[in-house]
């Protein structure tokens, strides 16, 4: 039994250390490959005929998608029922879009 519990230990433990060295946070020493000016009408052109149902909350630089680095703005809508939605823009120019739910 003791043997079982060390041996579940040593997986789990091993398991947080892989998967903390996947999160490396954004070098903010460095400038962002993409201005945000830039990286704002990339997320307005993905949300398309949605830009006149929502608006931007917040912009921030994340690594979400890659240890590159990414911007992350928030959109809100408070027409009809309210949601948010993620949009990511990778500085390669690559668009995540996520809904997300309201809690």
């Amino acid at each position: 039994m003791k043997n079982i519990i060390a041996i579940n230990s040593i997986l789990v433990a091993g398991a947080m250390l892989t998967y903390a060295t996947f999160i490396t946070p954004y070098n903010t020493s460095k400038p962002a490959n993409m201005p945000l000016p830039t990286a704002y009408a990339y997320a307005m052109s993905y949300l398309g005929s949605a830009t006149n149902q929502f608006h931007c909350l917040s912009a921030k630089i994340t690594t979400d998608y890659g240890a590159d680095g990414e911007w992350q703005f928030t959109f809100y809508s408070t027409n009809a029922q309210p949601k948010h939605k993620w949009v990511t823009v990778e500085f390669n120019g690559k668009i995540h879009i996520e809904d997300v739910m309201n809690r």
